[in-house]
Parts: C-alpha cells; structure tokens; sequence
C-alpha cells in the first residue's frame, strides 16, 4: 500500500509539472480548449473541401495545440474574456476567408495576396458565392467559449511563467516535427508538389505555418542571360516551323472549319493495345471502329509521352499548350496562376464556350485552377456527378458512369447544347494505375496466364474503351456531329517501371510496346491520314491548331505531325531521343533539346505575362 501511495506521488508530481495548476485554471482550460476546437474545426472543414490526408499526420495534432496555446494568450494577460474572444473572432475571420479563398483557387491565400486586400471591393459577388454557411461554426464556437468563459470569474489568473514554459515546450515538439520531415520550408514545398498532398500544409502546419513556409521561400530573379536565352530560342524555332513548311490547304476537305472541338484524355492509355486481339477478343474494339473511317482520321500511334512527376497534370501542359513539364516543380501546383496561351482560348477567338468534365476534385493537381488558366469556363467536376459507382485508388467515378452523365448533360443543354460552338474537355479515369477493375463490371473475360499486372492493364482498357465507345455513338447523332473535331488521346504513358519486367517475361512478350507510346486519334480530321513516324506530346498542341485551322498566335514549342517535313523524333523526360533524327535540318536536334529549359524558365518566370 505503502509502494502504491509513492506511486501516486511521483505520477501527480509529474503530472503537476506536465500540466501545473497554476496555469490550467478553469478560464485558460476554456479558452485553450476554444482555440484548439476552432483549429480543428478548420482543419475538418478544409479537409472536406480537399482532401482528408493532412489529418493523417501527427503534426497535424501538434501544431494545432501548439497554436491554441498562443492564441490563449489574452486569457492569461487578461482577467476580463472580451479580449480572447476578440483575438478568437480575428482568427475566425482569417480563417472562413482562406476556406473562401480555397474554394475558388483550391490553396491558401498567398502571402503577397493580403497586400491587395483592397482589391477584393470589386469582387463582392464572387466573394458571396463562395461563402458556406457552414463556415459559421467557426465563430459559433467563440460565442460558446465566451458563454462558459463568463458567468465564472476568478480571483486567481494563469501563471504567466508556466504558460511560457508550455509554450516553449509544444513549440519545441511543432519544430521537431517539422524537423524530422525535412523542415518547414522543405515539407511543405514537397508537400505542395505531391498530387494528392498539394492541399494539405495550411492543415499540418496551420494557416500561419503555411504563411511562414512561404516567407522562406527563396524568390529567383531571371537573369538577363536567361532572357537572351528565352528569347534566341524563340526566334530559331520561328525559322525551324518555316522551314518545315505548313499543311498544304488543298488537302483539306469542304469541312476544314470545325465548330466544336471535343478532347478526351483518357487516364493511361498506351498505344500498343489498339488494333490488338488477345484470346480472339479485341482490347480496344471501339477505337478500332473509329480508326477503320480512314477518310475522316488522322491517326498518329507513336506519340512519345513526355511528361514529368506531374504525369496527368503534365499531359494536359503538353498536349493544350505546347510547353514541357518543368524538372523541379509540377507546374500546376507552383505556377497555376501564370499566364498561359492554351487551345481552350484560341477557340475562345473563335467564339466557343469551353467546358471541362472530370470526375476528379478540383483541387486534385490543381486542376480546377489550370482549367481556368488555360481557359475553361465551366467546369464539372467530382461533386457534379452521381458519385455511386467508383473505381481506382483513390476511388473516383467510373468511366462508364462519368460518360453516360456525360451524355445526360449534354442532351439536357447542361453542357454544350447543340449549335452552339465549344471546346469541351473530358478526362478520365478507369485507367489509372493499379488498373483494377471490380469483376462485376469487367467487360473482357482473358483466361491464359498473363502476368497479374498486364491482365488488369489489358481489362482496364478494354473497359475504358467500352465506355468511351457509347460516348462516340452519342456524339455521331448529334446534327452538328460533322461540323465537330474529336481528339482522343493518352495523357501518359502507363507502365512505367513495369514495362521491362513485361516485355522480358514470356507470358507479356509481342504484347507490350518496348516505349512508352501513347495514342492521337482525331476523328472528323480536316486532314485525315496516318503518322508512323515518332512525335512528341509537345507536337500534339500545334498538331491540333493545324488540324482546326486556328490562326492563333502562340504556336508551342512543338512541331505540326502534318507538315511536309516535321520532325520524326522527339526527347523524352530523362532527355534522351527516341526516333529517327536523321535528314533533320542542322541544328534542329539541339533546338528541341534545348526546348525543356527553355520552357521551364518560361513558366518559372511567367515570361508569357510580358
């Protein structure tokens, strides 16, 4: 008993010292408790318009309480609670502002932002949009801190000393944390450079860690060396697209002028399934349905996928604006509100609506902040859609789903009603890795053995095609179907490191392409035909003004695939050539060598803003 008592002591002495009563006295225990449940409340609330990732990291829990220690200051300088609910309702303010903020751009408020405070006068409208009222929870829990706080007024004020001391030591554990992730700066810069991480820091390290990360942040200044470098390339590559010549106008047909131009993405579609038979059966029968109308489709298969660690997000800044993915950053996570010139906007000169229709979140790479970029007014994205049927990791609306909606839509005159013109962009998503599809929904049955990887790329596929396959049928009853260009195109290569693996093994061998080649199918092409030779994502951008005969004046920094004497090779991310260089114009080689840096400058600097 004796022992038991002693055991009581040292666990309360230390429990004293941990938590000393000198400081947690009812007033502060309320008024820290108030600030951490307005902290986490933010965080659920940011998380639910995001993603709920950043709730599985424990800085997360220690941030959090390190910040209601600091914002429960008032209470210990303070007898009366105005003060602390005033410092509360502050907070709260900045807080609802940054989930407004975030519903429209899909980030925090950016540091230099608060500097044009004054500015927003003129986007009242907006702002009311998006507002929630939910969002009032955040001030509701201030007026239930102040109620508790104020029918008890004690004599006895929280230790001043022993609030540092708390202070200090949370604050201790927040940096180690931070610490062991690399540090501040560092995390949240690789954390804004991850896909489905892009959101998550003003959670993790709260809006004002956020804020901290991002006055760290080393600003660069372009160097007049990199201005004449910019500016070098840009004028040999106007004498390179001269020199290869433009697509001779007489082989286009009557219908060379397209209304609306329709491009799919479709998530990791590779090349080398199309055309093929396994089992007797065909992987992709509905593309080979489209490609066999040879006088109305241009087909090119070897597109060399270039993209970088942005992968989809990449796909769409090669493919609608003929620049390359950069090296250290993805683009779309950093660089989102750049300038960019995009096919959405050169059909906008034309008069067109543009339209993007994705499953995904827009805050997923940033996509609903790029689509408006580059151009793209109307967006339906992942809560749009009846979300009951999803597959993939993460599970996202499936294909087959997302085109019947698709087609719902565009039947109600929700998305572009018939006659009228529109750029309308679809992206999506069965065929994302790991390929898997439930096998109640699987649309091909493959009994040979197959390595386990290549049997659910192949039934990925032949999925996807099914439902993209409906999609066509609709667009072909449309009555301005032949005023209509469709592009159908892979944003990415899919295999990746398992492609070696594939293409060695016995059971995957005359399958599996040895390159990672994605597909450019246009259907209703001006200039119908086929391209063997190999060609660049960067290629498809300028490829498809040609095609729509889109006067527009930024032509990428790619080549036409239909001009006389385009180029037949391409670089691919590491920088290495794949095609035929030779018979290339002197230099040439070196130009689009050249033409990653060059873009990636291009976009770090915003050089297209001037």
């Amino acid at each position: 008993m004796g022992l038991y008592k002693k055991k009581n002591i040292v666990i309360g002495a230390v429990g004293r010292l941990i938590v000393p009563e000198a400081l947690w006295t009812h007033q502060f225990v309320v008024a820290w408790l108030g600030c951490l449940f307005t902290v986490l409340a933010f965080d659920v609330l940011w998380c639910a318009q995001t993603t709920f990732r950043a709730l599985g990291f424990a800085g997360t829990y220690i941030n959090a309480m390190s910040l209601a220690t600091l914002l429960a200051l008032p209470t210990v300088c303070c007898r009366r609670s105005w003060p602390q609910i005033a410092v509360m309702l502050l907070v709260d303010l900045l807080l609802i502002a940054n989930l407004m903020y975030c519903r429209t751009y899909f980030n925090a408020i950016p540091l230099s932002s608060y500097l044009l405070v004054g500015n927003v006068m003129d986007f009242t409208s907006s702002i009311a949009d998006s507002f929630s009222w939910v969002y009032l929870l955040l001030p509701g829990i201030a007026v239930a801190t102040y109620l508790i706080l104020s029918p008890r007024d004690e004599d006895r004020r929280p230790n001043f000393v022993f609030y540092l001391l708390t202070l200090a030591v949370l604050s201790l554990a927040s940096a180690l944390a931070a610490w062991f992730s690399g540090g501040l700066g560092k995390h949240v810069a690789a954390l804004k450079g991850e896909c489905y991480y892009a959101t998550t820091p003003p959670v993790v390290y709260t809006v004002f860690g956020n804020l901290m990360a991002e006055a760290m942040e080393h600003s660069d200044v372009i160097t007049p060396a990199q201005r004449q470098q910019v500016a070098e390339w840009n004028n040999r590559h106007m004498k390179y697209m001269r020199m290869l010549g433009k697509p001779s106008v007489a082989s286009r047909d009557s219908l060379s002028l397209r209304d609306n131009l329709v491009v799919i993405f479709c998530e990791s579609l590779e090349s080398w399934p199309i055309g093929k038979k396994v089992e007797g059966k065909e992987l992709t029968p509905s593309i080979n349905r489209a490609l066999r109308d040879t006088a109305s489709t241009w087909y090119a298969p070897n597109v060399l996928s270039q993209v970088g660690n942005g992968r989809s997000i990449d796909g769409q800044l090669l493919t609608l604006t003929g620049m390359y993915p950069m090296r250290d950053f993805v683009y779309s996570m950093k660089f989102a509100d750049n300038r960019y010139f995009a096919l959405p906007k050169a059909m906008k000169e034309r008069g067109a609506k543009t339209y993007l229709l994705s499953g995904d979140k827009p805050s997923t790479w940033n996509q609903g902040l790029v689509a408006r970029a580059f151009g793209i007014d109307h967006t339906e994205m992942n809560d749009t859609w009846d979300n009951s049927e999803r597959i993939g990791h993460p599970r996202r609306l499936s294909d087959s789903s997302f085109f019947l909606q698709s087609i719902a839509k565009m039947q109600r005159g929700d998305v572009w009603p018939e006659g009228e013109s529109a750029y309308v962009q679809l992206v999506t998503y069965t065929g994302h890795n790991p390929f898997r599809i439930p096998e109640e929904l699987q649309t091909i049955a493959l009994e040979g053995d197959y390595p386990a990887k290549l049997r659910d790329y192949m039934t990925a596929v032949h999925y996807s095609d099914q439902a993209l396959g409906r999609f066509l049928h609709y667009l072909r009853t449309r009555s301005d179907w032949n005023r209509t260009m469709v592009v159908i195109v892979g944003d990415h290569e899919a295999l990746a490191s398992w492609r070696h693996e594939l293409c060695t093994d016995a059971r995957g061998a005359g399958l599996v392409a040895t390159q990672g080649y994605v597909p450019l199918i246009i259907l209703n092409a001006p200039v119908p035909g086929r391209r063997e030779a190999v060609m660049g994502q960067a290629d498809i951008y300028t490829t498809l003004l040609d095609q729509m005969g889109l006067p527009y004046a930024w032509r990428g920094m790619g080549f036409s695939a239909i001009a006389p004497d385009s180029p037949a090779f391409a670089f691919d991310y590491q920088g290495k050539i794949i095609g035929d260089p030779a018979g290339a114009p002197a230099g040439l080689v070196d130009h689009i060598d050249k033409a990653r840096g060059v873009s990636d400058v291009i976009i770090k600097f915003n050089l297209l803003n001037r």
